[in-house]
């Protein structure tokens, strides 16, 4: 049994051992009025209904539902059947209680138990019928008729009618309602479903052009000196980050997976780099400090992270339309890490509060609404929570908390090299099937003196490796034509093993990262330059470490 149904029907049972009682005892005292009653057998018949009330509303408070059911159903049984034996016979007020009964098994425990009831309630009325027109029923024990007893006979049945009507009625609103909510939440998957269906088939294609936005800009800034056109440049890029958060707002419905591995992430060092370009998104008019206790790390990933970050920063910022000041505070304990967002300000209704993880809810007139929903999405699959307190004119605050886990190892014990250098004057092969992105990256890398090997699928890439090469290691997209990314991978298990290589995307993860971590790495596009030669510099240097560590 549910906890919730349980609870309600141990209400519903300690409702009815109320009735029972206060039904006895309205009983015994109207008894005393009615000279044809013995005082002797009210208080012998009246005593037990107390201590069977008693019992039963211990046993509902030790939660044994079920055995309290039947306990009570044999019980006032009982009690209706030795009435109709030894007081009169089959009198309506009496019988009639017989169908409250089966009304209660019905109820409490199942449909079939209710019709057990009934039918052996059938059997007894027609044997005390069958004793009355054969003469043979027991002296009464009392009055064959008393206005006072039919009147607390009838009261008990109808109180009892009512009860469990109601519950069977209330009973019946919420089976109806968890069903709305259900199919509710069912049509809203669905259409979470279509978002993520959808996103995911234009966010590669729109992921490309800003690879080749964001590259060309950055080759755009390498080549200029002029600071006007340095300033474009930054508008420039500021505008592509907001794109890229729009593009992968959209795909964390639907589809989760299309993220990096989780990690032991450093969340204190992870904030405090992500606080210091805050200034420059969120504008001169809004304040923010930051308040880091270093030694936090949670599982997660870099990107998402940031992305949580960054659409709360976006959040208070959009709440502060006159300025103000935005806190960021990193704490916790040894088991969750804390992060807490507080602005000072519009603050929020509590109506607005209750839908603000509702994806596509938004009161601002150019909001997507996806914002706080990706939020959510992201602190959840973090394994973490999050929880908001707003007052209107005080401001909000944002509580993100993620378990706290231990903090990534260095792999390199001291005295040995914890950075290892390598060169650039190596030759990478890249594997792209955009020519645009393919030229971009080409020449981002070419830039830091690689020598750049260009194919446009993993078939091609496969032609190369197949004969004896000297390439230090792989770039490739996963979502391509012929032969995509994660089947290239897994191909140069067996033709090339060792080789590294880098894996993008923008639309999905690589199927399997774990294989070798230190020489499998996954970058999201749209990469900017430091992203993809921090993750070159990463694979080419694991090859260098395991060298020198066999020196």
């Amino acid at each position: 049994m549910e906890d919730g149904e349980r609870q309600r029907k141990a209400v519903l049972v300690r409702s009815l051992t109320r009735v029972m009682a206060i039904a006895g005892g309205a009983g015994f005292i109207t008894s005393l009025f009615d000279s044809n009653n013995k005082l002797v057998v009210s208080i012998g018949f009246y005593v037990p209904v107390w201590l069977g009330a008693w019992a039963l509303h211990l046993l509902t408070r030790r939660g044994k539902i079920v055995i309290a059911a039947w306990i009570l159903t044999v019980f006032f049984w009982t009690i209706i059947a030795v009435v109709t034996l030894f007081f009169g016979g089959l009198q309506g007020h009496n019988a009639a209680c017989f169908i409250a009964v089966s009304m209660l098994m019905s109820v409490l425990v199942n449909g079939r138990a209710g019709v057990a009831v009934a039918c052996v309630s059938i059997v007894w009325c027609g044997f005390v019928a069958w004793l009355d027109l054969n003469h043979h029923l027991p002296t009464p024990l009392g009055p064959t008729y008393s206005p006072i007893n039919a009147w607390t006979a009838v009261g008990v049945a109808i109180v009892f009618g009512v009860l469990l009507m109601n519950y069977a009625l209330a009973s019946e609103r919420r089976t109806a309602e968890e069903r709305d909510e259900a199919l509710r939440r069912s049509i809203q998957s669905q259409k979470m479903e279509l978002v993520g269906n959808l996103a995911s088939g234009v966010a590669h294609d729109f992921n490309n052009l800003l690879m080749v936005i964001s590259a060309t800009s950055e080759q755009l800034r390498m080549s200029t000196d002029d600071a006007e056109r340095r300033e474009l440049i930054r508008d420039l890029d500021e505008a592509t980050t907001r794109a890229t958060l729009m593009t992968r707002q959209l795909l964390s419905f639907g589809r989760t997976n299309a993220n990096a591995a989780l990690t032991s992430l450093d969340v204190s060092d992870a904030a405090r780099a992500f606080g210091a370009m805050l200034p420059r998104l969120l504008g001169s008019r809004i304040k923010v400090k930051l308040d880091v206790i270093d030694g936090f790390s949670a599982n997660a990933n870099r990107a998402g992270l940031e992305q949580i970050l960054l659409n709360l920063a976006v959040n208070a910022r959009d709440a502060m339309p006159n300025g103000g000041e935005l806190t960021i505070k990193i704490h916790g304990d040894e088991k969750n890490v804390r992060i807490d967002f507080a602005d000072s300000g519009i603050g929020m209704a509590p109506d607005t509060l209750e839908k603000i993880f509702q994806p596509f809810f938004t009161t601002r007139a150019t909001g997507t609404g996806l914002g706080l929903a990706t939020v959510k999405e992201r602190v959840t699959q973090f394994s973490g929570a999050i929880s908001v307190k707003s007052e209107l004119g005080k401001g909000t605050t944002f509580t993100v908390t993620f378990p706290r886990v231990a903090a990534a190892a260095n792999k390199r014990a001291s005295g040995t090299h914890a950075v290892v250098t390598t060169s650039r004057q190596q030759r990478i092969l890249l594997v792209e099937d955009d020519p645009r992105v393919r030229r971009s990256l080409a020449g981002l890398l070419e830039h830091e003196g690689f020598e750049v090997v260009s194919v446009s699928n993993g078939a091609e890439a496969l032609q190369l490796l197949s004969v004896p090469h000297t390439f230090a290691c792989v770039v490739s997209d996963i979502s391509m034509p012929v032969m995509d990314g994660d089947a290239l991978a897994k191909k140069l298990e067996t033709v090339a093993p060792g080789l590294p290589m880098v894996l993008m995307s923008g639309n999905r993860a690589p199927a399997d990262l774990t294989l070798d971590a230190q020489r499998r790495v996954f970058i999201e596009k749209p990469a900017t330059r430091e992203a993809l030669l921090e993750a070159v510099d990463r694979v080419l240097g694991s090859v260098a470490g395991e060298a020198l560590d066999r020196t």
